[in-house]
């Protein structure tokens, strides 16, 4: 199953599901270039995330991810000539113009993000957790576009299935360290029998803040799909560990 968004071409972009999904730890490996190491669920879905985009599996790029406000640009890159490896980069956004590259992130509840800017030609996913959108992921996205000639009116963007606000529950402190930052944040929090927190919102204004004009997202909650979604927090709330994630791609 992919999931589409109108906003974006049908054939550039797709968020994926479990059915395609990986292991989280298969990113080390492919970072390292093991592949006999990665698991048969990554080995399928990098086959069929290359079929599905009509390039080599050499053409895909993974992000090794931390949550944190790093954004990768990438002007060219060197042929590889073993087609079993993707590239890896250390960040959580990448924004690249190399024509026929296909740019993933991976995530299980926190916000995958796709933009597009038609008439540059360039290409941009995010991986938006709550940390990762609270410290810049989203301006140094931005800012990625900007550097290769990018206006940021002519970018569109799209966000992929998301925890929803009503199972995002969190605690005081998290409460007090949006609040701290400022006191308007309290718009993205619900305040009834527990405090919950929309990330979808958050991010979804701090584009609309920077001048991205062009939004939308599918709704789909993470948590609540277990059917199509892998979830961290479900897994949490089940004492299991979630070493799953379902990936969202867009090509260059």
């Amino acid at each position: 199953m992919k999931i589409f968004s109108h906003s974006l071409p049908e054939k550039q972009h797709a968020f994926l599901t479990k059915r395609h999904g990986m292991n989280k730890a298969d990113i080390h490996y492919l970072k390292l270039k093991q592949f006999s190491k990665i698991s048969n669920l990554t080995k399928r879905s990098l086959i069929y995330l290359a079929d599905s985009f009509n390039c080599n599996i050499e053409d895909l790029i993974f992000l090794d991810q931390s949550h944190s406000s790093k954004c990768v640009t990438i002007k060219s890159l060197k042929k590889i000539h073993d087609k079993c490896y993707p590239s890896v980069f250390d960040g959580d956004a990448i924004v690249s113009k190399v024509c026929g590259k296909v740019l993933c992130v991976i995530t299980a509840d926190c916000a995958p993000i796709l933009l597009y800017d038609g008439k540059t030609e360039i290409s941009g996913a995010i991986h938006s957790g709550w940390r990762g959108a609270f410290e810049g992921i989203v301006e140094s996205t931005i800012r990625g576009f900007e550097e290769f000639g990018s206006d940021r009116s002519d970018i569109k963007a799209v966000l992929g299935p998301t925890i929803s606000q009503e199972m995002y529950e969190v605690k005081d402190d998290f409460l007090s360290l949006f609040i701290k930052d400022n006191p308007k944040n309290s718009e993205f929090f619900n305040f009834r029998e527990k405090i919950t927190f929309d990330l979808r919102k958050f991010v979804l204004k701090k584009m609309s803040d920077l001048g991205i004009s062009f939004i939308s997202h599918v709704d789909h909650c993470t948590l609540l799909d277990a059917e199509n979604f892998f979830s961290h927090r479900r897994s949490t709330i089940q004492g299991e560990i979630e070493t799953k994630r379902q990936i969202s791609a867009i090509k260059v």
